[in-house]
């Protein structure tokens, strides 16, 4: 015969743990559902104490209705398979989204359909939102009125009569006026300004300006060096003194270069001609060969002798002279 271990037990009666268990002793309740055990020893093998370890009574199930009590605490989010139907049933992060994104937001909704809202008193001035009733009791304040033309404008010349009278009232006549008017500090951009801009476009920078047409300026005294404008007058006047009333053939630099050959070296060129002439003083003595000289000059020996006793060897001398003088 197989062995039969029964637990202690309760099939009917009250719920809940049995008054006293010992030490690991396991006892089931049939009318909570519930396993418990003994825990701890109190040193005489009895539990000191009673606890649920097991069963729908103190677990949950995963199928069943059932009734928890106490605050619970999820570490992971719980979820469920369905929305919530009745009052008291978790809502679905879900259904809440859709809620949600069905409603206005509080700061600057944008409504559709229909929008209403409770229309204020007649008179309120304030941020309270006006509703067309609000609006049309406002405006139905003002009186049906009569702005015909011919009450109004009865010379027919598009002003009303009120005003031409008041356009008729003389300065001195107007009563309360102040005495001066004090003028208010404002700007205004150069578009503002007719004409501004067109103005502006025909005057020239301060820096590096270019001019058109023929600018003038006064002109300079002659000998200054400075960044003073020079003009044309004062060019000329510069040339005139470099050329200091030249002849008309040599007042220009390229004159006075044709006067020295365009020659750059000409004083040079001058002085070394001079070093080879004859120094005219020194009456022929400084010729560096006398002897070519004669023979280029047809003279032979005859310029060699004495005046007082010349000896003419050969040829002929014709035309000749001779004066004994006087004493």
């Amino acid at each position: 015969m197989a062995n039969t271990i029964q637990l202690k037990r309760r099939i009917s009666g009250v719920a809940g743990a049995p008054a006293a268990l010992k030490s690991g002793e396991l006892a089931h309740n049939e009318v909570d559902d519930t396993l418990y055990v003994g825990k701890g020893d109190d040193g005489a093998g009895n539990a000191t104490s009673i606890v649920p370890v097991a069963g729908s009574g103190g677990f949950l199930a995963l199928s069943g209705t059932q009734t928890i009590g106490g605050a619970k605490t999820f570490s992971l989010v719980p979820k469920s398979g369905q929305d919530a139907s009745g009052g008291s049933d978790l809502v679905r992060k879900s259904q809440i989204d859709v809620l949600l994104g069905s409603k206005a937001p509080l700061a600057s909704p944008t409504l559709t359909g229909s929008p209403t809202a409770p229309t204020p008193v007649q008179g309120t001035n304030s941020t309270q939102i006006a509703t067309t009733a609000f609006v049309n009791g406002a405006i139905a304040g003002f009186g049906a009125g009569d702005m015909a033309k011919s009450t109004y404008d009865s010379d027919n010349d598009g002003k009303v009569d009120a005003a031409e009278v008041a356009d008729a009232v003389p300065w001195s006549g107007i009563t309360g006026k102040p005495t001066s008017f004090a003028p208010s500090s404002h700007s205004h951009s150069i578009a503002q300004v007719t004409g501004l801009q067109s103005a502006l476009n025909g005057k020239s920078a301060l820096t590096s300006p270019a001019f058109t047409g023929t600018p003038t300026a006064p002109t300079a005294s002659t000998g200054t060096n400075t960044s003073q404008i020079a003009t044309t007058g004062f060019v000329a006047a510069t040339i005139s003194a470099l050329i200091d009333a030249a002849p008309g053939a040599m007042n220009t630099l390229n004159e006075l270069a044709a006067a020295l050959g365009d020659d750059p070296n000409f004083a040079s060129s001058v002085t070394n001609a001079l070093a080879g002439k004859l120094a005219a003083g020194s009456n022929l003595s400084d010729l560096p060969n006398k002897g070519t000289a004669r023979t280029n000059l047809g003279l032979g020996s005859l310029a060699l002798q004495n005046s007082g006793s010349v000896a003419i060897t050969g040829g002929s001398i014709t035309g000749i002279a001779l004066d004994g003088g006087t004493f």
